[in-house]
């Protein structure tokens, strides 16, 4: 299949409210989606103006931080440029840092990430953890997407846990879909993370898995 990629920026021609960043931290790791990378040049300059220290990660998306893995260690505080809480969830994810902000450059929104919100996120993570230890059938979804196909890995964790479990292959990962079998009793997801619902696990989430 031939496919076309075309770049898609942000409808931002230039930078405005940044004096609404109001960071504490020092030293400021700045990552962004892909339509608005071309943004985090402007942003760093602002910030380094006013005493910050500023690495640029890069993009992020939902399923891979490791653009802000990368620079984790010379960083207290992470800047992500964008909207919702689809990626930064991720960096909460996969990071060691303490605080979180993220900003808005449509709406011109600038927040931060509360303790509270980290904190829910992980005991959220620990109660599907519990349920899936207690199940006995397991239900493993697996995507054929590029970038999102973990197949190897799914045979794997199956020939590992002492449990009934069964590979569900499609494309899309419909949560929809996944109720028809209902005598699947959890569902453990290998594709992008984002997608759990509160009866799935992402697989990198289970420990010696």
């Amino acid at each position: 299949m031939k496919v076309l990629f075309i770049d898609a920026k942000s409808k931002v021609d230039s930078i405005k409210g940044l004096n609404k960043l109001k960071i504490k931290e020092k030293s400021i790791g700045l990552i962004g989606t892909v339509q608005t990378l071309f943004l985090l040049d402007s942003i760093k300059n602002y910030l380094v103006e006013k005493g910050h220290e500023v690495h640029i990660g890069g993009q992020v998306v939902g399923c891979n931080a490791s653009n802000a893995i990368k620079i984790n260690k010379k960083v207290d505080s992470f800047l992500f440029i964008g909207s919702g809480m689809f990626h930064p969830i991720e960096l909460l994810d996969d990071t060691e840092v303490k605080s979180y902000y993220k900003f808005n450059p449509i709406t011109l929104t600038f927040s931060k990430l509360m303790k509270s919100e980290v904190e829910l996120m992980r005991k959220q993570k620990m109660a599907k953890l519990s349920k899936f230890y207690m199940s006995e059938k397991i239900g493993v979804a697996v995507s054929t997407k590029p970038g999102q196909e973990n197949l190897g890995a799914a045979l794997k964790f199956i020939k590992d846990i002492d449990k009934k479990a069964y590979i569900f292959v499609s494309n899309n990962v419909d949560i929809n879909r996944l109720e028809d079998f209902n005598d699947i009793e959890y569902w453990v997801n290998t594709a992008c993370p984002r997608l759990e619902e509160k009866g799935m696990i992402s697989l990198r989430d289970i420990p010696n898995k």
